[in-house]
């Protein structure tokens, strides 16, 4: 099999309904989900394992956008709430187009920078469970 490979340049990206891919800059869906424990018991069988609950992120990397319907202040004004997301890669290439959606606790990001350069807001949101992969 000859070697595969795509840039990345297009989604599409929404919090709670609201469409955000054009302030996006960077993302990044990370399975932070432990190994399961491995037990050892005094039986025929002689072990067992635990899974671990699942744990993502979503880390996002937007110009920051301090507008009333740019996402600096949707995060801000929504700190701590509970809302869905949908994040579509692709969405413009037949049989390369997935989705991952689910739910996520926003978090305000930290605001600041240097001297003279374009703002920008990072921020990680905690995915409720596991994201639901979608193959379009």
């Amino acid at each position: 099999m000859t070697a595969h490979n795509r840039k990345l340049k297009l989604i599409e990206f929404s919090l709670d309904g609201e469409r955000f891919e054009c302030q996006v800059n960077k993302w990044n869906i990370a399975n932070n989900t432990e190994d399961g424990e491995k037990f050892y018991v005094f039986c025929p069988d002689g072990e067992f394992r635990e899974e671990a609950e699942p744990d993502y992120a979503l880390e996002l990397t937007f110009f920051a956008d301090w507008r009333s319907d740019g996402v600096s202040d949707f995060l801000t004004a929504n700190d701590q709430q509970t809302v869905a997301f949908q994040l579509d890669h692709h969405p413009d290439i037949v049989g390369e187009h997935v989705r991952w959606a689910g739910s996520v606790k926003l978090k305000a990001p930290n605001v600041g920078g240097d001297a003279r350069t374009t703002e920008m807001t990072e921020t990680t949101l905690q995915i409720i469970g596991k994201p639901v992969y979608t193959h379009l």
